[in-house]
């Protein structure tokens, strides 16, 4: 039978790593604001590491699932109040990360929408200046951001 203070242990490594995702959730969001690309991806694979053990303390966790909590032995009472609270901590954590990575994906998804509204007004640019330069036979140049037509 696991015992309780390994179950302690368990909790407190689990409330440790939601806190770092969250602290990672929140750069996280200044990053895709921010468009860096380069810093993203090195926080994602950070990210990434965090998930992987967070998943093997579940994996831990699983044969305390099939326990009656108030037949666990603690002891002392105030340690089962201490383990409480970190779990109550821990579910708190995971439903502001959830909310926070839904607001992550749309925020992505809203600045991919962007760039290729921003891509496709570049290429319909260039279209409009190729079929003008093709029906009158002259030609746009760019100097200096002004757009002169020679024809």
């Amino acid at each position: 039978m696991p015992t309780t203070e390994k179950l302690y242990e368990l909790m407190e490594s689990k409330l440790r790593l939601l806190t770092e995702l969250h602290s990672l959730a929140i750069q996280q969001s200044d990053l895709v604001s921010g468009q860096e690309l380069s810093e993203l991806m090195s926080l994602l694979g950070r990210k990434q590491r965090l998930m992987d053990t967070l998943m093997e303390i579940q994996v831990d966790l699983v044969p305390y699932a099939s326990e009656d909590p108030e037949e666990r032995i603690w002891r002392s009472e105030e340690r089962r109040r201490e383990c409480q609270a970190v779990k109550t901590r821990c579910d708190r954590l995971v439903g502001e990360l959830l909310v926070m990575e839904n607001r992550a994906i749309d925020n992505m998804a809203l600045q991919r929408e962007v760039v290729a509204s921003q891509l496709q007004q570049v290429t319909d640019a260039s279209r409009l200046s190729r079929a003008y330069e093709s029906s009158s036979g002259g030609e746009f140049q760019a100097d200096g951001g002004a757009l002169s037509y020679t024809g």
